[in-house]
């Protein structure tokens, strides 16, 4: 709060005369190009390093434990969203993002100046077109670095529709525009396995900056693509980040290739246990069809105990390697009869820590069964997806005997997911790693339905909980998964349309906000209780 509060755009009174007793801002901050360039200038006159790029170094204010620091940095904020969870006693709420924007003005916050509302996706691709730095000529330039334009539904009610994927609102989309290319040389290429069998070609290049980082390693894609670019190593290479993130190849200088610079070809069998790659009908990748492949196995291991998935804390990417290499675990399946006297044997693993191991393992049998199916790493299917299925087919036996047609049918899903799932299902080793699970006692189906499939309670359905504070034995996500399980959703903001806050020691303002409203608040006790309630 106190670097926040240094931020000259960010008004410390809201600049009207009845505020609303609570409002949440969301905006940006950044650093202009010009206080950038000062700062840098001044580090270099101070012979300190220079920053990368403003990004990176407004990131870097904001954590600074010395707010002076920040204020002579000079950040600028601008808001982009509003949440009113009590109203506005001065008016009506906005019912569109535009009017969202005009009241954040009206509150004294700093609002992009170009923002502008499209009537149609022609008018989107005009403003897309004007600000985009490589055609732009006569149009003023911006103060601070972009790469893109956002484009949001104007209504409310039609973003509230269209909702939210695992990680992303469906009613906004980045348009980003072409990104820095940088050329260097290809030092070695070294195909790397995942944990679907996939292997892809990485070239280890010459270190160059790129977008404000070092880049040092470029992704190739497949055998295609190597064919496409026809590479060598020795070429000089394009390089630019693909979504501004994962640095790819895109070219080659071929003028500059020299004389004994050699071909690459991916390699015939799996460079991790020798099995004969292949490829699948029209699929661009290559892969290594073998299941027990040690860089499948870490690839799913890894996969398996992520938060997301079962959540096992402290098996990480060392350790993964020694359980496959030293122990023999050729499948998730294998975590589960391991003991602390296996486990203590490995490399910097004691007592204490084989035992904390070997009980988030046995804890991880409890996840739900939306979970474990995310867990499987299945192509296609995203925790999101992974909960929808199970929603719709609650258990293992079920899925397994589903049609693709009708898995297609379920809302989110579509065929090329269904068709995955299918074919997963459809292996035998993976039917067997099924059998494997429910002997382990891992839970394959949802708690609480039958082999039919009906829940045996639907008490939740149609309910909208929040949960704020810590719980006496249930974690936050174990809450989640028990309410949704039962027919309930849980929301992040408490609203009018909330119809239960579950409460725990330390809850934070959503309780205040539930009082003020007039919604039902729960105990943990409270909670497990409407299950029973007629």
């Amino acid at each position: 709060t106190p670097n926040v509060r240094t931020i000259r755009t960010i008004p410390l009174r809201l600049t009207v005369d009845k505020p609303p007793p609570r409002v949440e801002i969301r905006g940006e901050a950044y650093l202009s190009i010009q206080d950038f360039e000062r700062i840098n200038q001044a580090r270099a006159q101070a012979g300190e390093p220079l920053f990368a790029n403003p990004r990176n170094c407004a990131a870097g204010t904001l954590r600074q434990l010395d707010s002076r620091i920040v204020a002579e940095r000079r950040l600028s904020f601008y808001a982009y969203t509003l949440y009113l969870p009590q109203g506005w006693p001065d008016g009506e709420l906005p019912k569109t993002q535009w009017q969202g924007l005009e009241l954040l003005r009206s509150l004294g916050f700093a609002v992009e100046p170009h923002a502008t509302p499209c009537g149609s996706l022609q008018a989107v691709q005009t403003y897309y077109q004007g600000w985009d730095p490589t055609a732009r000529e006569a149009t003023e330039p911006l103060p601070y670095a972009t790469d893109g334009v956002v484009v949001k539904l104007n209504r409310y009610d039609l973003q509230e529709e269209a909702g939210f994927t695992q990680k992303f609102p469906r009613w906004a989309v980045a348009l980003k525009y072409p990104a820095e290319e940088v050329p260097t040389r290809i030092r070695q290429i070294i195909p790397s396995v995942g944990r679907t069998g996939a292997v892809t070609p990485v070239a280890e290049l010459d270190p160059v900056q790129l977008a404000g980082t070092t880049v040092s390693r470029a992704s190739l894609h497949n055998a295609d693509r190597l064919r496409e670019l026809d590479v060598h190593i020795g070429d000089t290479a394009i390089v630019r980040k693909a979504g501004e993130i994962i640095p790819e190849i895109v070219s080659i200088l071929k003028d500059l290739r020299p004389v004994d610079a050699q071909p690459y070809f991916l390699p015939q069998a799996c460079p991790e246990c020798s099995t004969t790659l292949i490829r699948l009908g029209e699929e661009a990748v290559t892969r290594c069809p073998n299941l027990r492949c040690p860089a499948r196995v870490r690839g799913q291991l890894h996969h398996w105990a992520s938060r997301d998935a079962l959540d096992i804390e402290g098996l990480g990417e060392v350790l993964v390697r020694q359980l496959v290499d030293r122990l023999a675990v050729r499948s998730v399946a294998d975590l589960y009869p391991l003991t602390t006297e296996h486990v203590i044997t490995l490399e910097r693993m004691g007592k204490r820590s084989s035992e904390k191991l070997i009980q988030a393992i046995d804890r991880s049998r409890q996840k739900p069964w939306d979970r474990v199916l995310y867990g499987l790493g299945i192509a296609h299917v995203g925790s999101v997806i992974a909960k929808t299925l199970a929603t719709h087919l609650p258990s293992a036996e079920q899925l397994q005997n589903a049609q693709a047609i009708d898995i297609a049918q379920i809302y989110g899903v579509g065929m090329e997911i269904a068709e995955s799932v299918i074919y997963w299902f459809s292996q035998p080793e993976n039917q067997t790693l099924i059998q494997e699970l429910k002997a382990a006692g891992l839970q394959m189906e949802t708690q609480g339905s039958t082999t039919g499939g009906t829940p045996k309670s639907t008490r939740l359905t149609g309910k909208k909980f929040v949960i704020t504070g810590t719980l006496p034995t249930l974690s936050r996500n174990e809450a989640k998964d028990w309410i949704e399980s039962r027919g309930g959703k849980v929301t992040a903001s408490v609203s009018r349309k909330t119809d239960y806050v579950v409460v725990g020691v330390d809850a934070g303002s959503k309780l205040g906000q539930a009082q003020s409203l007039g919604i039902t608040t729960l105990s943990e006790q409270d909670l497990l209780a409407l299950e029973r309630q007629e």
